[in-house]
């Protein structure tokens, strides 16, 4: 089967190498913020997440703070740590978060349909997980 990019011809393609050139962004963003970030700060393994949203950032990012998104953080031990949009791409955005591997991926699947509702594109996510040494 090939990859959803591929069937979709070159605009699947473009949009694949601006997610490919996102992920590295992050794994960028996640060195430079590991190693800026004061030791004993942070203590444990952060994720990195990046996607696309069709909402303005303003009207995610209160549905993001929400309190029912907080209850889901803190009942899965997810600390959240920064949240941002690109400067190009008010639609591009990312989230730092403290949480075990795997956490954060879980939580998005668990929780799509409200997550999406919030205005998140699930199929633009991207996570990353970055320990500190």
């Amino acid at each position: 089967m090939k990859p959803e990019y591929a069937q979709q011809g070159l605009k699947g393609e473009s949009q694949f190498m601006k997610t490919a050139a996102i992920v590295v962004i992050a794994a960028a963003v996640g060195v430079f913020a590991g190693t800026q970030l004061p030791r004993g700060k942070v203590f444990g393994p952060v994720s990195i997440t990046t996607f696309k949203i069709k909402v303005p950032f303003d009207q995610w990012a209160a549905s993001f703070d929400s309190k029912e998104a907080g209850k889901m953080h803190k009942a899965n031990n997810i600390k959240p740590l920064y949240r941002g949009h690109g400067t190009e791409d008010k639609n591009q955005v990312v989230v730092i978060h403290q949480s075990e591997p795997g956490v954060v991926e879980k939580i998005l699947t668990k929780n799509k349909k409200m997550i999406e509702d919030g205005g998140h594109i699930m199929w633009t996510t991207n996570t990353s997980n970055w320990l500190a040494e």
